[in-house]
């Protein structure tokens, strides 16, 4: 029997009396000890980032890049499931290597800038995406102007540029910034009939969920200028460190570890995000809410067919083990639930 279905059933036979005692699973412990020390961003977020073979993830990714010579850079593939802080394994590496060419923070568009732009392509891009963007033109209502995009603007300012779920983007997109991918880091802008080279400090990562379906394989010409792949997990114990109760995260870790090892049919298990916003929200409207919040969040998830209905029972389980089983209704209540946990149902 699957770990899902015991809790299932352990769902199902206690839920009447909306209590449930979660049986301790297998400890989980965290050396927090071994935890890298912050990278705190000039708008106050502090990241822990993950370590790999012992040396900070952000530290090895700088000795791949190269701010002088882009030619001679290798960059980074960060993978993983959405929520387990690729986006801040980025922003970790943008702030060292902005440090390390010693510049100071500047002010962009109202916000700190360290040197990172992120930018999100999808299912719509194309061939232009990656070369131009058009804004509405303050002076002439009703008319967009074509501006450069994300891409040609660090290429230009020598800066760092992660590209968030680049697999999620048609081949054509892909394949149109080969020139910057392969080696060459040149780009043909046909508006201009200019071709621009990349100007030093330049970088690129990339960060995708390599499971996503119908996701599109990287163009094999990137591979030479990525080679190095780091698969992302979430920072458990780095949770811990910033405030999270260690009961929650020990329970959400336990869960990941199923997924991880593929033994019960898991794709999904909640993530570093998820728990942080349980957290955050706990902080700002109660425990109840939050958990009624998450809850909700688990059934659209179940009802646009993101993840299953097991995987969601299996979320409500890590809450039953983090010691929230008190705030479970009976099967016969009549408030709206999802495996016996409160949905925030207003009205």
């Amino acid at each position: 029997m699957s770990v899902i279905t015991a809790a299932l059933g352990q769902i199902d036979a206690i839920g009447a009396e909306g209590e449930l005692n979660a049986n301790p699973a297998d400890a989980v412990s965290f050396d927090l000890d071994r935890v890298a020390d912050p990278v705190v961003l000039p708008d106050g977020k502090r990241i822990y980032p993950p370590l790999l073979f012992g040396e900070p993830i952000d530290e090895v990714a700088c000795k791949l890049i190269d701010t002088e010579n882009p030619a001679a850079s290798r960059f980074l593939r960060l993978t993983g499931p959405p929520g387990t802080g690729k986006s801040q394994v980025a922003r970790a590496i943008a702030y060292r290597l902005w440090r390390n060419r010693g510049r100071e923070v500047e002010e962009r568009n109202g916000q700190p800038f360290y040197g990172l732009t992120e930018m999100q392509v999808g299912p719509a891009s194309d061939e232009f995406t990656f070369r131009y963007d058009f804004v509405p033109a303050a002076d002439d209502g009703g008319k967009v102007r074509l501006v450069h995009s994300a891409l040609v603007t660090a290429m230009l300012a020598g800066e760092l540029l992660m590209v968030d779920e680049v697999n999620c983007a048609p081949e054509r997109a892909l394949l149109s910034i080969n020139p910057v991918c392969d080696g060459r880091l040149s780009l043909y802008l046909p508006s201009t009939g200019h071709t621009i080279v990349a100007k030093p400090g330049f970088a690129l990562i990339l960060a995708y969920n390599p499971g996503v379906l119908d996701g599109t394989d990287l163009p094999d010409a990137w591979l030479s200028r990525f080679p190095a792949a780091l698969e992302v997990r979430s920072n458990w114990p780095a949770l811990v460190k910033l405030g999270a109760p260690e009961p929650l995260v020990a329970a959400a870790a336990r869960l990941d570890q199923l997924r991880l090892a593929g033994d019960d049919g898991l794709v999904w298990s909640p993530q570093f995000r998820d728990i942080e916003s349980i957290v955050e929200l706990t902080r700002r409207v109660g425990e109840r809410v939050a958990i009624g919040f998450f809850v909700s969040d688990l059934l659209e998830q179940v009802t646009a067919g993101k993840i299953q209905d097991a995987e969601a029972a299996a979320g409500c389980r890590m809450l039953d083990e983090a010691g929230y089983g008190h705030l479970r209704v009976g099967a016969s209540s009549k408030i709206p639930n999802l495996h016996g946990y409160p949905r925030a149902v207003a009205g």
